[in-house]
């Protein structure tokens, strides 16, 4: 049974889109009847003024009870739920992303009757035993941090694969833009739960701040573990990859702290299996070493940012080496698949709870 189906044609609703953009501004639009464009053009009625957004991207509105979406010929594509479309309808839940942006699509009657809940009866969180509501909120600081979803940058599409543990690990995986490039970063820390949280947070500020005075991952790598080792706190040890993504001339300059460096798939086959990390994990000793790599990249290739819970997913009694050859033979079994297929197919035999946060990241090279 289409349960979806049955639900839109049983119960039809007004529904209204959410931006929550990382800076953090959030935005609603309602669906109307009339169609409302959403581009970069200053005459789109949702504006959205940023490159990887087309002029005239896409379009929403509502009929006979339904909510639709239709693609407008953009150039990076319009994907609900993680699969690109050209006319598609959506409900409440599904997300759409367009360019660089994530829109939720909502039931407007029911965010207004949360809105306009009284104060009693008090929140069933504020009910739980101090550790429940600590494990909830750190749930949802993950969740807000890496959301499974695809994200269009120029010259390069990413389709983020994220899976909480139990524990809630606080793997991270972030995109910003940065003058003529893009920076791509990977965090994993040594913790659990809302320390965890916290600690991702804490890297994510320091690399929004070191990168735009050095620009070069490997150096900032350095600052930042000198920064973290000095701030003496408890645990505060964090693996990490720092890359910048050069989309006129397809260039990627990558450094790791503890994890292994992205993985780099060309015509089937991965080429850089085994490459050393370049360092220690950041906070533990200070005058640390990150090693730098450049790759050129062409049109169609394929890399791969994991931390340490894709290898337990795959291999929880190998050590970390044996299950990245394990993790590089997946990836060149199903290079054949398009990039979120492949992604799934690699993580099949993973656990739906499992003991470590699972974060996959794959980026495919797009024509300049």
């Amino acid at each position: 049974m289409n349960v979806r189906g049955e639900f839109l044609r049983e119960a039809p609703m007004t529904c209204m889109l959410t931006l929550a953009d990382i800076s953090g501004d959030t935005w609603s639009e309602d669906i109307t009847p009339a169609p409302k464009v959403l581009g970069r053009s200053e005459s789109a009625d949702i504006r959205l003024d940023h490159s990887s957004v087309s002029r005239q991207h896409c379009r929403f509105w509502f009929d006979e009870g339904n909510c639709f979406i239709e693609d407008c010929g953009s150039t990076n594509g319009t994907f609900v739920n993680g699969l690109k479309v050209e006319r598609e309808k959506i409900a409440p839940g599904d997300t759409i992303v367009v360019g660089r942006f994530e829109l939720v699509v909502e039931d407007k009657d029911r965010v207004q009757m949360t809105v306009d809940l009284p104060e009693e009866p008090r929140s069933r969180v504020l009910l739980l035993d101090q550790r429940a509501e600590e494990k909830h909120l750190a749930r949802v600081i993950h969740q807000r941090m890496t959301p499974s979803r695809r994200m269009s940058l120029p010259g390069l599409v990413a389709d983020v694969l994220y899976t909480p543990s139990g524990l809630l690990g606080g793997d991270c995986f972030d995109a910003f833009e940065l003058n003529n490039r893009w920076i791509l970063s990977l965090f994993d820390p040594m913790t659990h739960g809302v320390k965890a949280a916290m600690h991702s947070m804490l890297l994510r500020a320091e690399l929004h701040r070191w990168i735009s005075l050095t620009a070069e991952p490997a150096r900032c790598l350095q600052w930042i573990n000198s920064e973290l080792s000095l701030l003496g706190i408890n645990d505060l040890y964090i693996t990490a990859v720092v890359a910048s993504w050069f989309p006129r001339t397809q260039t990627l300059v990558y450094a790791a702290a503890g994890e292994h460096p992205p993985l780099v798939l060309r015509d089937g086959k991965v080429r850089n299996v085994g490459e050393i990390a370049g360092g220690l994990p950041l906070g533990i000793q200070t005058g640390e070493h990150y090693a730098e790599h450049l790759v050129q990249l062409k049109t169609g290739d394929r890399v791969y940012f994991f931390t340490d819970g894709v290898a337990d997913a795959l291999h929880g009694d190998q050590s970390s080496a044996i299950a990245v050859l394990d993790l590089t033979q997946r990836l060149e079994e199903t290079a054949s698949l398009i990039l979120p297929d492949q992604l799934h197919a690699v993580l099949k035999d993973a656990p739906t709870e499992p003991l470590d946060d699972i974060l996959l990241v794959g980026c495919e090279v797009q024509g300049n």
